[in-house]
C-alpha cells in the first residue's frame, strides 16, 4: 500500500520512494498517504520537516540539473562573441553589417549548400562589404574593384594569404599557394619558369591531341554526353601529361577524376578530423592519390637524374630549383604535383562546361568563331596551331574573356588580417579572415553594363570592357598571387573552342538552361547533358559559298528567350529550349 509507512524513524531514502509513489499513486494513493502521515505524525513530530526537507533537494537538484547546461550555454556564447565577433576596441570605425550565424559553427553550413547564393543575398542586403562566420573563423568578406585592389595589393603589409585549414591539410603546405613571403617569392620564380614561351608552344600540342581526340569521342556517341565529369577527365588528361608527365589511359583517367572529384566535394569542412567527417574522407583521398603519384615521381627524379629531361611543368620546375641551389624535397614534388593537378584540371573543367554550355546557347557567337577562323584560314580541323596563330584569333579570345568574366572557375581567396585596417568606411579587424568575391565583382552592375548578359563584344578594342581597370576584371586574381598557370588555362580553352567549332556542332540535351551550382567550383548541378554530332571538314571555299548565298544560322528559340545575349545560368530566371543548327554546315553535317 502506498499509505503503509514504517513504524520507525523513516530514513530520507525511504522518505523520497514514498513521495515518488505519492505522486505516481493517483488519487486513493494520496488519501492513504496523508491519512499515514497523520497518524506517523504523533509518534515522529519532525516527519513533516524531514519530508519538506526531501522535497526541497529533490527541487534543488531538478533546478540544478536544469541550470548548469544552461550556465554552461550561456557562458560558452559569451566567450564566441567576446573573441570571436567582436572588433578592435582601439579602433572607432563600426565592423561591417552582416551575421555571425551559430556559436562556432557561424554560416558555414548555408556558406556550403547555397554556393554563390550565400555572397550574393548576403551582398544585396548588407552591400560591398559584410562580415560573416564561416569555416571557423570570423570574416569579412569582399566586392568591388577599389576594395579588391586594397587587398590584393595589400599582401604582406595589410593581409597575407590564408586557407582554411581544411584546404591547407588536405593540398599540403609545401607548395607554392601555401606559402610566404620570400618562400612565395622563390616559388612564384621557380614555377613561372614552367609556363614561358618554350614551355607553352611543348604544352600546346599535347593539348591539342588531347582536346582532338577527347571531341571525336564525344561527337561518336549516339547519346548525350554529360559534359562536367567528361571535361573533368579531359582536363585531368591535359594536365597529367603537361604539368606533370603522366600519360593516362581513359581506364586510369576516370579513377584518378573519381578520387580528386571526392577529395574536392570534402575539401570545405569543418576543421575538425572525426571518423567519416568531411575531412577525414578528403584526407583519405588525398592519400591515394599520393600514392598513385609516388610511382611516377620516383620515375621522373630517377630520369633528371640521368639525364632524360622531360617536357613537363613538373620536370622543368625541379630543374629551375636545381638552376639555384634548391633541390626539391619528396614532400614538395608531391605536393606541388597535386597542387598542379588539383588547379591544372579543376579549374580548367569548370571553365571548360561554361564555355560548351554558353557557346551552346549562343549560335551568333558561334557564328563569328567561324567568321574568325575562317579570317585566318584556320577552318580545317586537322590543321595543328602554334602559339602565334592562337594569338591572332582575336575574337575566340574575346569569347573565352567572357566566359571567365560570367563564370568565372575560382570564387573568390582568402586573407588574414595583419592588423586592423580601414576598408569601404568599416573595421577589419587583425586576425580576421578577409576574402575577396571574383565572381560578385564581376557581375556588380557598377562593374560592366548588363552584367548578366552573356557577350563577347564587350571585350573588343572600341568597347567600354576593355577600358576598364584591370581589377574589375580578375578571373586569376591579380598581385603577388595571380594564378601562374593562366595563360596555360586561356590556351586550353582557346583550343577547345577552336576545335569545337571546326569539327562538330552541338546541343543541349535537355533544351534548358541547367541550374548551377558554385562549390567548390561553378558547375550544372545535371552535368549538362549535350548531344553532339560530328562535322565532316570544311574548307575556306565552302564557307565563302555560303556566305555568298546569304545563308545564315538557323536558331530555334522559344519566345522567352533573350535576342543576341542570353542571361546567364546563375540566374535561373528562365528555361529555354534552344538548338543549335549551323546552316553553313548543314550540307557536311548532314543536316
Amino acid at each position: 500500500m502506498v499509505g503503509d509507512f514504517p513504524k520507525s524513524r523513516p530514513s530520507v531514502k525511504t522518505a523520497i520512494t514514498h513521495i515518488k509513489a505519492r505522486f505516481l499513486a493517483g488519487e486513493r494513493g494520496q488519501r492513504e498517504w496523508d491519512r499515514a502521515v497523520h497518524k506517523s505524525a504523533f509518534t515522529d513530530p519532525d516527519l513533516h520537516f524531514r519530508l519538506s526537507c526531501c522535497g526541497h533537494t529533490m527541487l534543488a537538484e531538478l533546478l540544478i540539473n536544469a541550470a548548469v547546461p544552461l550556465v554552461l550555454v550561456w557562458t560558452l556564447w559569451t566567450l564566441w562573441k567576446h573573441y570571436s565577433t567582436q572588433g578592435d576596441p582601439a579602433c572607432d570605425l563600426p565592423l561591417p553589417k552582416g551575421s555571425m550565424g551559430l556559436p562556432f559553427i557561424g554560416e558555414t553550413l548555408a556558406f556550403v549548400t547555397q554556393g554563390a547564393d550565400f555572397s550574393r543575398s548576403r551582398h544585396e542586403l548588407y552591400g560591398d562589404v559584410y562580415k560573416t562566420h564561416i569555416l571557423g573563423r570570423p570574416t569579412v568578406r569582399v566586392r568591388g574593384a577599389d576594395n579588391v585592389r586594397k587587398i590584393l595589393h595589400g599582401e604582406n603589409t595589410l593581409v597575407t594569404t590564408i586557407w582554411p585549414y581544411s584546404i591547407r591539410a588536405v593540398l599540403g603546405t609545401q607548395n607554392l599557394g601555401m606559402s610566404f613571403g620570400e618562400e612565395h617569392r622563390f616559388r612564384k620564380r621557380v614555377v613561372m619558369k614552367a609556363f614561358n614561351q618554350n614551355a607553352m608552344e611543348s604544352y600546346l600540342r599535347s593539348t591539342q591531341t588531347v582536346l582532338r581526340e577527347t571531341v571525336a569521342q564525344w561527337c561518336g556517341q549516339p547519346q548525350p554526353v554529360v559534359v562536367y565529369p567528361a571535361s573533368r577527365e579531359m582536363a585531368l588528361k591535359i594536365a597529367a601529361a603537361s604539368l606533370i608527365g603522366v600519360h593516362t589511359g581513359q581506364e586510369d583517367a576516370q579513377r584518378v577524376t573519381v578520387l580528386f572529384q571526392n577529395m574536392i566535394d570534402n575539401l570545405f569542412s569543418l576543421p575538425v578530423k572525426i571518423p567519416f567527417g568531411g575531412l577525414s574522407k578528403a584526407l583519405r583521398y588525398r592519400q591515394i592519390i599520393d600514392e598513385w603519384l609516388e610511382g611516377h615521381i620516383k620515375r621522373k627524379q630517377r630520369d633528371i637524374d640521368n639525364g632524360d629531361i622531360g617536357t613537363d611543368a613538373l620536370s622543368r620546375l625541379i630543374l629551375a630549383a636545381r638552376d639555384v641551389g634548391h633541390d626539391l624535397n619528396s614532400q614538395e614534388i608531391q605536393d606541388t604535383a597535386v597542387e598542379l593537378l588539383f588547379a591544372g584540371h579543376e579549374t580548367t573543367s569548370s571553365a571548360a562546361t561554361s564555355l560548351i554550355m554558353h557557346l551552346a546557347l549562343q549560335p551568333q557567337v558561334v557564328q563569328k568563331v567561324q567568321e574568325d577562323l575562317e579570317k585566318h584560314g584556320l577552318l580545317q580541323p586537322d590543321q595543328p596551331l602554334s602559339l602565334e596563330q592562337v594569338g591572332r584569333l582575336t575574337y575566340v579570345g574575346q569569347v573565352v574573356k567572357e566566359v571567365l568574366r560570367i563564370s568565372p572557375p575560382i570564387g573568390g581567396g582568402f586573407r588574414k588580417a595583419l592588423k586592423t585596417f580601414e576598408l569601404d568606411g568599416f573595421q577589419v579587424p587583425a586576425g580576421w579572415t578577409v576574402t575577396y568575391s571574383i565572381r560578385d565583382t564581376h557581375g556588380s552592375v557598377g562593374n560592366v553594363s548588363s552584367p548578366d548578359q552573356f557577350d563577347p563584344d564587350r571585350w573588343a578594342a572600341d568597347s567600354d570592357g576593355s577600358r576598364r581597370g584591370r581589377h574589375h576584371y580578375i578571373p586569376f586574381g591579380a598581385g603577388p598571387r595571380a594564378c601562374a598557370g593562366k595563360e596555360f588555362a586561356k590556351l586550353q580553352l582557346k583550343l577547345l573552342c577552336v576545335e569545337l567549332v571546326r569539327s562538330c556542332r552541338w546541343e543541349l540535351a535537355d533544351g534548358k538552361v541547367p541550374a548551377m551550382t558554385a562549390i567548390p567550383v561553378p558547375r550544372p548541378v545535371n552535368g549538362l547533358p549535350v548531344q553532339f554530332t560530328p562535322c565532316e571538314p570544311i574548307t575556306n571555299n565552302t564557307l565563302s559559298d555560303a556566305t555568298e548565298q546569304n545563308t545564315n544560322l538557323s536558331v530555334c528559340y522559344s519566345s522567352n528567350v533573350p535576342g543576341p545575349s542570353h542571361t546567364s545560368p546563375k540566374q535561373q530566371d528562365f528555361d529555354a529550349p534552344c538548338q543549335i543548327v549551323m546552316a553553313r554546315k548543314s550540307e557536311a553535317c548532314g543536316a
